[in-house]
């Protein structure tokens, strides 16, 4: 996990969105009380040096550790009732059948798909075709958001140490619309080349 304060919360809003995504809840960063709930409660959970599974993050949603956000109290700023519906949403999703496999496999770590263990540069490919829409968004805002966090441990470099490729693009970054890809990826447009990451969009 990175110590920037920046990628951090980048790669916390980004998980949040492509989370609730999947659960076509559209809640935005900075006002919608699903995304500042979740986001306060995987930063408190991060700070605090604790992993935070999905039953977790439910348990915490349905009983908060928190008593406040901002100034309001947390009943005034997002009703016990509405939270349940939240968790109901949640907790359907991880029911179901078709989620059981993100729960399954390695841990999601950059510099082991980029580099095997004697150091040699390796390619990783990441297949989506068979996940529906929203599953597409989410898997690909947790990968760049885990390169942009990593990319920015890296020194500054003007060679290039890594090449993103990502094809059809347009269904992830459209030119109206924000779908939970398009901010890691417009992400990586402003800021991968100065860490040695190349990116090649094609659609």
């Amino acid at each position: 996990s990175t110590t920037d304060p920046s990628a951090r919360q980048d790669e916390i809003d980004s998980t949040v969105s492509g989370l609730l995504g999947l659960i076509g809840v559209d809640s935005d960063p900075l006002a919608g009380r699903e995304h500042i709930l979740l986001a306060n409660l995987i930063a408190r959970s991060w700070d605090a040096g604790d992993d935070l599974d999905m039953p977790t993050l439910l348990a915490q949603l349905l009983d908060p550790p928190i008593r406040k956000l901002g100034v309001l109290e947390l009943d005034t700023f997002y009703p016990a009732k509405d939270r349940q519906a939240l968790v109901l949403k949640l907790n359907g999703l991880l029911a179901s059948p078709s989620f059981a496999a993100w729960a399954e496999g390695a841990p999601l770590d950059i510099g082991s798909m980029l580099w095997n263990s004697d150091g040699k540069a390796r390619a990783s490919v990441v297949s989506l075709g068979h996940l529906e829409e929203a599953e597409r968004h989410f898997a690909v805002t947790l990968v760049l958001s885990k390169v942009i966090s990593w990319m920015r441990t890296q020194p500054g470099t003007g060679e290039l140490r890594a090449l993103i490729y990502i094809d059809e693009v347009m269904g992830l970054a459209p030119p109206v619309g924000n779908p939970p890809p398009k901010k890691p990826i417009l992400t990586l447009l402003k800021q991968a080349r100065a860490f040695g990451v190349g990116l090649v969009l094609s659609t």
